[in-house]
């Protein structure tokens, strides 16, 4: 389990929700335009934000991406609607063809548990060992965390062998920074290429999210 928050801690904030145990802050998000819809994955890395893949939350039209009309967030036992989606505007321009800007920011309508750590940032050395996390495509979905390695490409990207898991985007590439330390956060898997049947992830930054909190008006 990675770093997980109690019920107790929780239930103050939904006291009509029974909820029992921890969660882990990897996020279950479905999004929602017109009579279509998509499954992903995300990370909470603040009481009120989870960060995804921008892909997760959009829809194309022929040459067009829009943004869902509704995303639903999942976090253990508390379900959600996030009331605003911070997208870079370069990946909407380009139609989503700049993987590196394959980022999204939601925010949820409350703080969905009480005054946490930020995630820790690998800002540097992202090659080595780490553990992919993700919820499955079907009915009951799961999550899981599969034990990957990761290489970097000359654009930053990040790469590693896996297996075609559509609902995993968005979905945190994490290790360990050592005994009884938090995971580090390494980046956000966005695809897998069946040609060579390996993994994709964007870097993850805390420079993406502290831009993105400041869009969504957070004094940071």
């Amino acid at each position: 389990m990675i770093g997980g928050w109690s019920a107790a801690r929780l239930a103050r904030f939904f006291p009509n929700q029974p909820l029992a145990g921890s969660f882990t802050p990897v996020a279950c998000l479905e999004s929602f335009a017109w009579n279509r819809s998509q499954t992903a994955s995300g990370l909470l890395v603040h009481p009120r934000l989870v960060v995804t893949v921008a892909h997760a939350v959009m829809f194309r039209a022929g040459a067009r991406l829009f943004a869902a009309a509704q995303v639903k967030v999942e976090l253990g036992n508390v379900r959600a609607w996030a009331d605003a989606v911070v997208i870079p505007s370069r990946f909407v321009e380009n139609a989503g063809y700049v993987p590196s800007t394959d980022l999204a920011v939601l925010r949820m309508p409350w703080e969905v548990c009480g005054p946490m750590q930020p995630p820790l940032v690998a800002d540097s050395e992202k090659e080595g060992s780490a553990a992919l996390w993700g919820w499955t495509l079907f009915q009951p979905r799961a999550q899981v965390s599969i034990p990957i390695t990761v290489t970097v490409d000359e654009q930053g990207l990040l790469h590693y062998p896996a297996s075609n898991l559509p609902a995993f985007s968005g979905g945190p590439l994490l290790r360990s920074s050592g005994p009884e330390l938090p995971e580090e956060v390494i980046g956000l898997h966005r695809a897998f290429h069946a040609d060579t049947q390996r993994g994709e992830a964007i870097a993850f930054s805390s420079d993406d999210v502290v831009e993105a909190m400041r869009a969504l008006g957070f004094d940071v």
